[in-house]
């Protein structure tokens, strides 16, 4: 298979069929998705801690291989602590001292708190007599009926008065080729996606981007739509505009943003403004060169036909150049997505993928940006794939088999 599937790799406009498509279109995926993990992937270590609390679950402690996939505090009763001269924490209790390195802890009266990175209880030691109370909570008793099976009776549940120990595996984030805060991993950003869907309301926010995107394309090809027309059919009109529209394609579009804030604040018209202006510096040039590009073969015969000058604009010239037109505003409709960051960055009070990725980047949590991002990719995607099914109800002629 792996033969065949990289045989004649570099073959020009040879047919691939739906397997092979699948298979190398995975593949970078997955490249990346492994670099991804490899480059943010520490070390794991595994600590004894003496039998405490895990907070929030003071009467009912989690059982062996429970995950705790963020930070959690656990409190060791009877303990107190020590630093050492190598920065160290020590943890004291009785005459035991475990060596915390640089977990951070703190003493809470005659308790300690230690904060434990995500991680999982691999194991829990109880002392021989929490075990012999344990076993006798699925004993049967004896009475006048025979005996009783009280296996669903509540059992004694491991506890600090156990003096037990508890083994915590964990990663040591310093180990990591690249560190958590510039780049979190894979596990990690896809485990902030139920906190970012709900407590942050990531649909209402796309739903927000999405409306801002809509109103400035509009806005955008009300004006420039009939301004092409004039251009793409009238020479002296292009002669006209010609100026503005270059200078328009010279114009850095984040200088936009200051200017449209001068003229309309940070208001929700500031945000369509600029979306429409940036639409309308792309959508411009593109539109008047799909009127340029229709052959004059087809206005000759319109003319030798006695056609008057709007039947060649109405009848000959748009619906050549439709298509096109079409294509133009479907790609725009796309650039429209990376244009409305810029737009929504500039008021955090605002809603919308903007607002959520500059939050997420001065006061976390940061794995939310790579989420937002994602969430941006797939809906840019899912807008494309709309305006191609219009594409092909409006044009099912340009439909072809590829």
């Amino acid at each position: 298979m792996i033969n065949s599937l990289f045989k004649n790799l570099f073959g020009i406009r040879i047919e691939v069929n739906a397997r092979e498509k699948i298979i190398l279109g995975v593949l970078p995926i997955f490249m990346l998705l492994s670099i991804w993990s490899f480059v943010t992937s520490g070390h794991s270590t595994t600590i004894e801690f003496p039998e405490g609390r895990f907070e929030g679950f003071e009467s009912n402690p989690p059982p062996v291989g429970h995950f705790f996939s963020e930070k959690i505090r656990y409190t060791i009763d009877q303990a107190t602590l020590d630093y050492s001269d190598d920065s160290s924490t020590v943890l004291i209790k009785g005459k035991n001292r475990l060596n915390l390195g640089m977990l951070p802890a703190r003493v809470s009266g005659n308790s300690v708190r230690i904060t434990l990175p995500p991680g999982k209880i691999v194991g829990r030691n109880l002392p021989e007599s929490a075990k012999d109370e344990t076993a006798s909570g699925s004993a049967t008793v004896e009475n006048s009926s025979g005996a009783v099976d009280i296996t669903n009776v509540d059992q004694p549940k491991p506890s600090a008065s156990f003096g037990g120990t508890i083994t915590y595996k964990f990663e040591v984030v310093e180990s990591r080729l690249i560190s958590q805060v510039i780049l979190p991993g894979p596990s990690e950003v896809f485990r902030s996606l139920p906190s970012l869907w709900v407590e942050r309301s990531l649909l209402t926010n796309i739903l927000f981007s999405f409306l801002r995107v809509g109103a400035g394309f509009f806005v955008a090809f009300i004006i420039v739509f009939p301004v092409s027309l004039l251009m793409g059919t009238y020479s002296k009109f292009h002669a006209l505009f010609a100026p503005l529209m270059m200078f328009g394609g010279y114009l850095p579009i984040p200088a936009l943003v200051p200017l449209t804030m001068v003229l309309f604040g940070t208001t929700e018209q500031q945000k369509i403004m600029f979306l429409a202006l940036g639409f309308a510096i792309y959508l411009l040039p593109l539109f008047v060169k799909a009127l340029e590009e229709v052959d004059n073969v087809y206005l000759q015969t319109g003319l030798t036909l006695g056609a008057r000058k709007f039947q060649i604009l109405n009848n000959i010239l748009l619906p050549i150049a439709l298509p096109k037109i079409f294509d133009a505003m479907r790609l725009g409709f796309g650039i429209g997505w990376g244009y409305i960051i810029l737009a929504e960055m500039v008021d955090m009070g605002s809603k919308g993928v903007g607002t959520l990725i500059l939050t997420s980047q001065r006061r976390g949590p940061r794995e939310d940006i790579y989420l937002v991002l994602m969430a941006i990719v797939i809906m840019a995607f899912i807008t494309d794939k709309i305006w191609e099914k219009i594409g092909d109800r409006l044009f099912p002629y340009r439909s072809q088999k590829r």
